[in-house]
C-alpha cells in the first residue's frame, strides 16, 4: 500500500500539469470561438462588399471608450465614497 501512495503522489504534479495544458488549450479555443463570432458580426455589419478591418477598428474604438468611460464613472463614484467616509 505504501508504493501505492508513493506513485499516486508522483503523479499528481503530472496530473496538474496536464490539466493546466488542458485548460490553456479550451481557454484558447474559447477566445478562438469568440473572435469567429466577432468577425462573423462584422461581415455583416460591413456587407459582403466592403472590408472587417475599418469595421473592427470602428468596433475597438467604441470599445475602448466606453472601457474609459466606465473606469472614469468608477474613480468618480470611489473619490465620492471615500470624501463621504472621510478617507
Amino acid at each position: 500500500m505504501a508504493d501505492q501512495s508513493v506513485s499516486r503522489s508522483e503523479s499528481a504534479p503530472q496530473r496538474r500539469a496536464r490539466a493546466s495544458e488542458q485548460h490553456v488549450a479550451e481557454w484558447l479555443d474559447l477566445l478562438n470561438a469568440a473572435e469567429q463570432f466577432l468577425l462573423a458580426g462584422l461581415r455583416r455589419e460591413a456587407g459582403a462588399a466592403r472590408d472587417v478591418e475599418p469595421a473592427y477598428r470602428h468596433w475597438y474604438a467604441r470599445q475602448a471608450n466606453e472601457r474609459d468611460s466606465t473606469r472614469l464613472n468608477m474613480l468618480r463614484e470611489l473619490e465620492r465614497r471615500e470624501g463621504q467616509h472621510g478617507c
